[in-house]
């Protein structure tokens, strides 16, 4: 098992020792130095992130084009200008350096989160302040620089290997502090704890002998704990420094590397033999051909599915556009279905009124009918008597009493006309007064989402009609009030010529203008009566009409009403429906996306797996040549220890590991070909 651990130790230091070279920068390179400062929340998450950046060049910066996504970028040096261009910076100087600062969202390749416990029970470090007890502080740290690496076809992970140094400093109160795999100091009065961690390290190496790797706890660490009785907690401030060497992280003013340089001086006895074993490992020739022919079929099969994936996203999106279309027509349906429905009450409401008005019309135009045929037979009566009294003037003194009990203020013809106009009256009001109550047709009229329904049309046709005849009958009525007045006034003229006969009886010219009064009277009465008569037949005629229609409307908006809920409910049911669809429509495009740029990535791949091939035949010589080497200074017995299957697994994962530390390059963009230093400082605020 120690040889195990001498074996990851190789690969480990490895990662540590390319972190910690210096490169030999030619004359008139580029140097960038990036530093990255992230204001953290007592819980680990982010407030803000600045960048300061230092751009050098011994040759002078002049002609020098700078490129960054930082945003809010100011010069805090001096006052040198500079002209922005997307991404593109060009710096209006001939001096060797510039300094400056811009803010930024992108994530940092590390992160932590941070929880605090008091006396085992989990607590938010705002509820934790000025409490005492047991107080544990655990920051758990994600590397998000991750990627994978094929070995005999099956992927591993791997992580950009970022340096990490985590100190905590606690402040006073602190008692029987505990902090396994740190140094904890005093500083002054207070206690300060330091890490140092390799996070996302550990689970590459782990499918390689996770219970292996005991002596490297130290370091290949994800999460840090912090534990002490405290008396009065105050939130310490807690500070997180990562690097891809370790210059940076010792200008910032950390130390506790020599753990790990030690480590890489412990296991430099075994870094040759072992990488040349690794190295002719990687070289194995049997199958390379058939290898090389498989990736240049592979090759040829991801172009194809590069051109599919290409068609896929066309498609993709002509699904995106539709299904957004279908998702605002289906929203206006529920709305017109929704409106249809409030229609269809109020015009069900309003058909009920006008069923009440026309059976209270039909109740009374009998009465009317019925008086009205009284009064006209009354008044062709008295048409009558007054021709045979204009006739028998001289039997004029018998017949005044007589006829002033016929048509005498008193007599029960006017007692009838004034309660006939009474009722015509009253049944004129009502015909309005009904009327008025029903909607105009206009309110019904049909929206797009109606103008092409048969039923809702012949509904809304028979409706306009019943309406139509219904305000016909109440103008009639008012027609027959006016022309009653007429009536009315032609019997006051007769009862008012009776009172000046009988007045008037024993003279000459009194007697005379009675009865020229009364004459006239009478004729002109019984010619609006006959004219009543007439409309309140035409009246009786309707009648029918209307009540039928209003019984037939009554039963069609019984049967709208019911259609539009269920048209409401399915059209709600619909929309939502389309609006799952649009959103499913843009995952989907996201996804495909994403396929498609997966794709570009595979084609790549493929390309320089190809080429890869090519070099892996060239490299049987170099395996066979290594592992005779290894035969003869005796690695081989290593072989009793170590599970040599999975030699191939560490070095293709430690490879990819190393690889990726050293192309990490620029946070924030940085000029072509620049040589790059880049550094992470977080730091919790209050």
């Amino acid at each position: 098992m120690k040889i195990w651990k001498r074996v990851v130790g190789i690969g480990l230091s490895a990662l540590l020792a390319a972190g910690c070279a210096l490169p030999v920068l030619a004359a008139g390179t580029t140097e960038k130095e990036e530093t990255v400062y992230v204001v953290l929340e007592a819980d680990g998450s982010v407030r803000s992130q600045t960048v300061s950046a230092h751009l050098h060049n011994e040759s002078g910066l002049s002609g020098v084009t700078d490129r960054t996504t930082l945003t809010n970028i100011e010069n805090t040096h001096d006052t040198t200008a500079f002209t922005q261009t997307g991404e593109e910076l060009a710096w209006d100087t001939d001096g060797t350096d510039i300094y400056y600062r811009g803010e930024t969202t992108r994530q940092a390749p590390v992160s932590a989160e941070i929880t605090y416990e008091l006396d085992g029970k989990p607590m938010a470090p705002e509820e934790l302040e000025g409490q005492s007890g047991h107080v544990k502080i655990a920051v758990k740290l994600t590397n998000n620089e991750t990627g994978t690496v094929s070995v005999d076809g099956q992927e591993q992970k791997v992580v950009t290997p970022f340096i990490t140094m985590v100190a905590a400093v606690l402040g006073e109160g602190w008692d029987n502090i505990a902090a396994e795999h740190g140094t904890v100091k005093g500083v002054g009065q207070s206690q300060a704890v330091g890490f140092v961690c390799l996070p996302g390290v550990r689970e590459c190496l782990e499918e390689v002998g996770s219970d292996k790797l005991e002596e490297l706890e130290d370091h290949l660490l994800d999460q840090v704990v912090v534990e002490g009785d405290v008396e009065s907690f105050a939130v310490p401030d807690i500070l997180i420094a990562c690097a891809t060497d370790t210059e940076p992280l010792r200008e910032e003013g950390f130390s506790g590397l020599e753990k790990l340089d030690g480590l890489e001086d412990d296991m430099s006895d075994l870094r040759g033999g072992m990488d040349e074993l690794l190295d002719g490992a990687d070289q194995l020739a049997e199958g390379a051909r058939a290898l090389e022919s498989g990736a240049a079929a592979l090759l040829a099969g991801v172009n194809t599915l590069y051109a599919g994936a290409q068609r896929l996203m066309d498609g993709t999106a002509q699904l995106q556009q539709g299904a957004h279309a279908l998702s605002t027509g289906a929203a206006e349906a529920r709305d017109g279905a929704q409106a249809l429905q409030t229609g269809a009450n109020d015009l069900a409401a309003g058909l009920a009124n006008l069923q009440n008005g026309a059976g209270a019309l039909s109740g009374g135009f009998y009465q009317l009918k019925a008086g009205s045929e009284n009064l006209v037979a009354g008044l062709n009566t008295l048409q009558g008597s007054s021709q045979a009294l204009m006739d028998g003037a001289g039997q004029l003194a018998q017949g005044i009493e007589q006829i002033y009990a016929a048509a005498g203020p008193e007599s029960a013809v006017m007692a009838g006309a004034q309660s006939f106009g009474g009722a015509l009256s009253g049944a004129a009001a009502n015909g309005a007064s009904a009327v008025g109550q029903l909607p105009d047709p206009s309110a019904f009229a049909a929206d797009e989402a109606h103008a092409a329904d048969p039923a809702y049309q012949q509904l809304l046709a028979a409706y306009t009609g019943a309406y139509g005849a219904a305000s016909s009958m109440a103008g009639g009525l008012g027609e027959l009030d006016a022309a009653y007045s007429q009536v009315l006034g032609g019997l006051q003229q007769v009862s008012a010529g009776v009172e000046a006969l009988q007045a008037g009886a024993n003279g000459a010219e009194g007697l005379s203008a009675g009865l020229s009064a009364y004459t006239q009277g009478v004729a002109s009465a019984a010619a609006g009566a006959a004219q009543l008569d007439g409309g309140i037949s035409q009246l009786g005629a309707n009648l029918p009409a209307l009540t039928g229609g209003v019984d037939q409307l009554i039963a069609g908006s019984n049967q709208l009403s019911a259609g539009a809920g269920a048209l409401s409910q399915g059209n709600a049911q619909l929309a939502q429906g389309a609006a799952q669809l649009a959103q499913g429509t843009d995952d989907l495009s996201a996804g495909v996306s994403e396929l498609l740029s997966g794709v570009q990535a595979l084609v790549s791949g493929a390309a320089e797996l190809h080429d890869g091939t090519v070099q892996l035949n060239q490299g049987t010589a170099d395996l066979k040549e290594g592992l005779g080497r290894f035969d003869t200074e005796g690695i081989s017995k290593l072989t009793g220890a170590v599970d040599t299957e999975k030699l191939p697994t560490l070095k293709a994962v430690t490879t990819a590991m190393r690889e990726r530390l050293e192309d990490y390059g620029s946070f924030a963009g940085a000029p072509e070909g620049a040589q790059v230093s880049t550094r992470f400082v977080m730091k919790t605020v209050q």
